[in-house]
């Protein structure tokens, strides 16, 4: 009696951990990958909405295609969420994630139109905030969910491991002590307690390499987004690299900004005889063509890649791509028929996602600050940025020469041809700068049509050489550009003249006064504060011709001096 009772007791608690398993699978593991996708498709349609909405050009059809895709994701992930949530027990595991999904749906709907091709307005400011507000809700709703789980992951499979324990431990109680009565029906029940003993061992090894997959990951994440820079990023995903496929080689090849060409960025191998992968365009990889993670365990093989062909090695591809658009593959090669293995294919498929969201998010942060600093109109420098620029070369000591530039009789040609033909005028002068000047020169447009350029360790006779070779290229470019004809008058100044920049631009200024009342169309060179000038200014009214149009001429009558 005694043995079949510890029998029974050990039938019971095998039973139980049995059921404590089937509810760690059925009702909680399986909430883990939904959350995950979940919050990869908000995070990727967060980059993509960022990225339109910093950016002066149209969002293109990849980029709606790739939001489209992403919004998709997050509504049927949602909904195998609710359908886990309807499960006996699960009812209250989020009791906020509905309003917030709610929320989210809304503010994401409203920039439908907007990312589908709209313009930035103020509602459109408002409502890309309302969006990303929605989006950090339900993301740490999202967290909140997915930590809970976890927790009742460990503490389930803690219960379970218990209760098979118990059971092992009163089946062997009562093999000792009833042996002889009952050895059939205890070897058969020892079997059953082993079978689910292995089988809770299996599930917390399934588990434990969830749960250290989801760690590695957060703490990833939490590392890039302290990672301001590419550089960063890049030392940073080598060194999560050797973590995730340790004693292997890894590279990671980069797209460039036409998407045509590879380059490698960083490689992890301290092998310098191994060159790579020698693929050269993301049309030209499996991996990246198809945006999947692909494995090749034998370089001999039939269907092989193309570009392991001699290597001699075992590889695997995991691509990089933001909304669809490619930005680069990481290969993992080793010994030729001995591929990495599936847990090593997840952490660098954990790698490249959380690369390429903060890759994708710091570009369109950094095509944000571009456009922030540039002028609209021309491309140039911003008078803010221009003077920012500026400072570094008085924290260095560094001379330079600063020239103030103003196109002649730019109202009257807005006033006779249109503002169309005034704007072509400014374009086509700031592509002139463009060609003209080194690339440590600095170019502005101060305002209206006035342009301030710095010519770094440039001596003043130096500088008016290159503004004459800027007078020439504007003259053959607007016949070029079939433009009206105008000029361009330049007042310059040297840093040693005064002892900040502004008064340096007050002296090329008063400079370039002189070279209007002079009858424009010349370089005047300042002769310090305080010195007469070089052109004394008349005051008088006059008719000059402006420009040509079918042969005739048109005149505008002006008093000087003035800028225009």
């Amino acid at each position: 009696m005694i043995a079949l009772a510890g029998a029974f007791l050990g039938v019971a608690n095998s039973s139980q951990a049995e059921s404590l398993n089937s509810k760690l699978t059925q009702q909680y593991l399986v909430i883990l990958p939904p959350v995950r996708e979940m919050r990869t498709a908000v995070a990727a349609f967060q980059v993509l909405a960022t990225g339109a909405f910093n950016s002066s050009e149209p969002t293109t059809a990849t980029n709606v295609a790739g939001a489209e895709t992403d919004a998709n994701t997050i509504n049927k992930s949602y909904a195998t969420l609710q359908h886990l949530f309807a499960l006996p027990g699960n009812a209250g595991l989020a009791p906020g994630l509905a309003g917030r999904m709610s929320d989210y749906l809304a503010a994401q709907s409203s920039l439908g139109a907007f990312l589908a091709g709209g313009t930035h307005t103020p509602e459109t400011v408002h409502l890309a905030a309302v969006e990303t507000a929605a989006a950090a809700n339900l993301d740490a709703t999202l967290v909140a969910l997915q930590t809970t789980a976890t927790n009742l992951v460990h503490t389930t499979s803690d219960q379970a491991q218990a209760a098979a324990n118990r059971g092992t431990v009163d089946l062997l109680w009562s093999i000792a002590i009833g042996v002889a009565i009952a050895g059939t029906v205890i070897a058969v029940l020892t079997r059953h307690a082993l079978r689910v003993e292995r089988e809770q061992s299996r599930r917390e090894a399934i588990q434990s390499d969830v749960a250290r997959r989801i760690a590695f990951e957060a703490s990833l994440q939490t590392a890039l987004e302290m990672s301001k820079a590419e550089a960063s990023v890049f030392e940073l995903v080598a060194e999560a690299l050797s973590q995730a496929a340790p004693d292997m080689r890894s590279e990671l090849l980069l797209a460039d900004s036409s998407k045509a060409h590879f380059r490698q960025a960083l490689v992890s191998s301290e092998q310098t005889d191994d060159v790579g992968c020698g693929v050269m365009s993301p049309d030209d990889c499996p991996a990246a063509s198809r945006a999947r993670s692909m494995v090749f365990p034998d370089s001999t093989a039939l269907d092989a890649c193309p570009n392991l062909r001699g290597r001699h090695c075992s590889a695997l591809c995991v691509p990089m791509s933001i909304g669809g658009n490619s930005l680069g593959v990481f290969h993992v090669t080793t010994e030729d028929g001995s591929p990495p293995s599936d847990e090593v294919e997840k952490n660098v498929e954990a790698v490249a996602r959380r690369a390429s969201e903060r890759l994708a998010m710091l570009r369109a942060f950094e095509v944000s600050r571009t456009q922030a600093d540039s002028d609209s109109l021309t491309g140039l420098m911003t008078r803010r940025s221009l003077e920012t620029a500026v400072r570094e070369l008085h924290a260095t000591g560094t001379p330079y020469s600063v020239a103030y530039g103003d196109l002649d009789h730019f109202k009257e040609l807005n006033d006779v041809f249109g503002h169309a033909a005034g704007d072509r005028a400014l374009r086509t002068f700031s592509q002139v700068l463009r060609d003209s000047l080194r690339p440590i020169d600095i170019a502005g447009r101060y305002g209206g049509e006035e342009f301030v350029f710095v010519l770094p360790e440039c001596p003043v006779d130096e500088a008016r050489q290159v503004l004459e070779r800027v007078r020439e290229r504007l003259a053959e470019r607007i016949v070029i550009a079939e433009l009206p004809r105008f000029t361009v008058s330049f007042g310059l100044a040297f840093s040693e003249q005064a002892g900040d920049f502004e008064a340096v631009v007050s002296l090329a200024d008063a400079a370039l006064l002189n070279a209007k009342a002079a009858g424009r169309d010349r370089i005047v060179v300042s002769a310090g504060p305080g010195k007469p000038t070089t052109n004394p200014v008349a005051v008088s009214v006059r008719l000059d011709p402006l420009v040509h149009t079918n042969g005739d001429p048109v005149e505008v009558a002006f008093m000087e001096p003035q800028r225009n």
